[in-house]
């Protein structure tokens, strides 16, 4: 934790005087930060200007990334005083000021992720000391400036720009406590994220990963000729998951003439509606976006997550898994060229990815070789029971045979990933699991089994991507539904997916042999970041970090 210590100084006769660390109003009067706020909120206008009003006219302008760029390999020794000739405006916020006696400042400016040096003296200024000191106390870090000099070094090499003109205020930092150099109580943490993005350079490259991610994601596609679109959000039934959704009433349509409620949801899933577009004729399409699902809070699950899910007409599980492995291997060099420090620190760990060919494990021989004993030929819930107690393992608390099948993946083959330290695929899982896939009889050994065509990407024991070829059949597909239902009214699993019939009856126009791909952004930037808590990744933490900011 860290406490903030009110400082106090001598004020001094002229004006209104604020250090990065004192205010002075008049002589002999001592005042602490508060005082600052204060002043500052009797006139608001005179310190948050109109950018327009403190921009020089005869100053060329650069972000500080630009003026590093420009400046970093100049031989200043060339130019008299070792300053270039032209002036520069620079701005952005004060990281650090750090005084030499009352007539020198250096600062330390940060735009845009880069930071730049700034020298601030009485004599380039053509000031007295006092006349500096008034002008320029008023300044603390926090604070954003808009600065006029000249681009060149200190001698000790360090790039600067030297001012020639007083520091322009652009917005005051008025909080009252000392920013602290870093946070490590994890309540405030996730209570307070603002001040740990100004603290905390790790968990904004966290973000910045994402954002990098994400643009790498959208370029692969947009190269491949996909068309990004957007579907909506709030619907009615229908799910294209196996979740929970969240539920409200729309006011506007809450009268619908016979007394009842039009109730809508949140989507868990953009999959329908976009299947729906390829229905439509859109062969090749992309979604980036939220989805919602009314389930529980540990460190990879939050309620409101991003997704991305293509889908494309008349290609199979081979040419998906191949698809897989580009965008992985292009995603991680993007990264790698702007060499971000948590992910060169996770490099090693990901080298996997540079080869762009994964293992692929098929679920029944995989399950039965892990286990010793082969799956019972109908796999039933009374069956899958028996199962688990053949090979010693718990039966779950839900017993319905897709959690039952479920339960199997997740320690004999998911686990796969963590004992070889690289990413796996898991293909063709029984039907039961994918009532949305394309599914085929496949026979092992002596039986047969009803099984979709469909994988799943794993990597250290998390699922990353679900893909699978779509069920196009309307008649197959209505039945899967309906076998669906059956399982949630039987075993009262309020995850089963939600039949939207209306969905069975746009089959009918005819959907082509379809691929689909969906994969969880958020728990890929934890990979590639190295975080262990999904709320690292969001914004604002999780929902319950949401609710208390």
């Amino acid at each position: 934790m860290w406490i903030n210590r009110a400082r106090r100084c001598v004020v001094r006769r002229r004006g209104v005087s604020i250090s990065g660390r004192f205010i002075s109003t008049s002589e002999n009067e001592t005042v602490n930060y508060a005082n600052r706020k204060n002043i500052i909120e009797q006139k608001p206008h005179g310190y948050y200007p109109p950018i327009d009003t403190i921009r020089p006219n005869d100053a060329k302008r650069a972000r500080i990334p630009i003026f590093r760029q420009s400046f970093e390999t100049v031989d200043f020794l060339q130019y008299p005083n070792k300053r270039y000739p032209e002036l520069y405006n620079i701005e952005g916020k004060i990281i650090s000021i750090r005084k030499s006696g009352k007539a020198m400042y250096f600062i330390d400016l940060v735009q845009d992720g880069a930071k730049v040096q700034i020298m601030a003296s009485n004599k380039l200024m053509q000031m007295s000391a006092q006349e500096f000191d008034d002008a320029h106390a008023f300044f603390r870090k926090g604070d954003f400036i808009s600065c006029v000099g000249y681009p060149s070094v200190t001698n000790v090499g360090e790039l600067s720009l030297k001012l020639c003109r007083s520091i322009k205020l652009a917005s005051p930092c008025l909080n009252l406590m000392t920013i602290p150099d870093k946070i490590k109580d994890r309540g405030l943490i996730n209570s307070n994220r603002v001040l740990n993005y100004l603290v905390n350079s790790d968990l904004k490259q966290r973000l910045m990963i994402k954002s990098i991610v994400i643009q790498a994601i959208r370029q692969f596609f947009v190269k491949r000729d996909f068309m990004e679109v957007q579907t909506p959000i709030l619907g009615g039934y229908g799910t294209g998951a196996n979740a929970e959704p969240f539920r409200t009433v729309l006011n506007a349509l809450k009268s619908t003439g016979d007394g009842s409620n039009k109730y809508l949801q949140l989507r868990v899933a953009p999959e329908l509606w976009l299947k729906k577009l390829v229905i439509s004729g859109f062969d090749k399409i992309f979604e980036i976006g939220q989805n919602f699902r009314n389930e529980g809070i540990d460190l990879t699950h939050n309620p409101e997550f991003t997704t991305c899910e293509f889908y494309q007409s008349f290609t199979n599980l081979n040419e998906l898994m191949i698809l897989t492995e580009e965008l992985f291997k292009e995603i991680l060099d993007t990264l790698k060229e702007r060499k971000l420090s948590l992910v060169q620190k996770q490099l090693p760990s990901l080298s996997a990815f540079a080869s762009g060919s994964f293992p692929k494990y098929e679920f029944i021989p995989t399950l039965e070789l892990k286990t010793g004993i082969p799956l019972p030929s109908q796999l039933t819930a009374e069956s899958l029971i028996e199962y688990h107690k053949k090979i010693g393992l718990e039966v779950p608390a839900l017993k319905s045979p897709s959690n039952l099948l479920d339960n199997l993946s997740s320690i004999y083959l998911e686990s796969i990933s963590q004992d070889t330290k690289t990413p796996i695929f898991i293909y063709n899982q029984p039907s039961l699991l994918s009532p949305l896939a394309k599914s085929a009889i496949i026979n092992y050994g002596s039986r047969s089994y009803d099984i979709s065509l469909r994988f799943e990407l794993f990597i250290q024991g998390k699922e990353y991507v679900n893909s699978y070829e779509e069920e196009n059949s309307p008649f197959e597909q209505s039945n899967k539904f309906k076998l669906q239902q059956l399982a949630k009214t039987q075993f009262n699993d309020n995850e089963m997916i939600i039949p939207d019939w209306e969905y069975i009856k746009l089959m009918e126009y005819g959907l082509p042999p379809t691929g689909g791909w969906g994969c969880g952004i958020d728990r890929l930037c934890m990979l590639f970041s190295g975080s262990e808590r999904i709320e690292d990744v969001l914004s604002f933490g999780n929902i319950r970090d949401v609710v208390r900011q």
